[in-house]
């Protein structure tokens, strides 16, 4: 993805953005349906991902889109950091995220700075 789209996808802006195909935004509304649980009160989402995917790419989109959001819900709640510094430093180069603003989230959301010795 572009650094454009990402910032599209990032603002929510990505549902009528022409640097998206009908398939890519129907495929990032439904991401966007199943972390939020909001799918059933969005039916159109799914009617969408119908339109441009085959039911065996449905369920695959459906399955990574669960394990990334349980895998989240997981790292969050036993407070894993799975960022270490060289991985911190990639952020630098972000034209969207300030690394100091991102530790300052962390910290006061759950991360444990040097409860392991890896923490920020």
């Amino acid at each position: 993805m572009t650094e454009e789209q990402i910032q599209a996808v990032q603002w929510d802006k990505y549902r009528d953005s022409p640097l998206f195909t009908g398939a890519e935004r129907a495929a990032i509304a439904w991401a966007h349906h199943l972390t939020e649980r909001t799918f059933r009160q969005h039916p159109e989402a799914f009617r969408d991902m119908r339109a441009h995917y085959t039911d065996a790419q449905i369920v695959e989109a459906t399955l990574v889109s669960g394990y990334f959001n349980m895998w989240n819900r997981f790292t969050d709640s036993l407070q894993i950091d799975i960022e270490g510094e060289d991985q911190m430093q990639l952020f630098t180069k972000s034209v969207a995220i300030d690394p100091e603003d991102w530790r300052a989230y962390m910290r006061g959301c759950w991360w444990a700075e040097g409860r392991d010795g890896r923490g920020g």
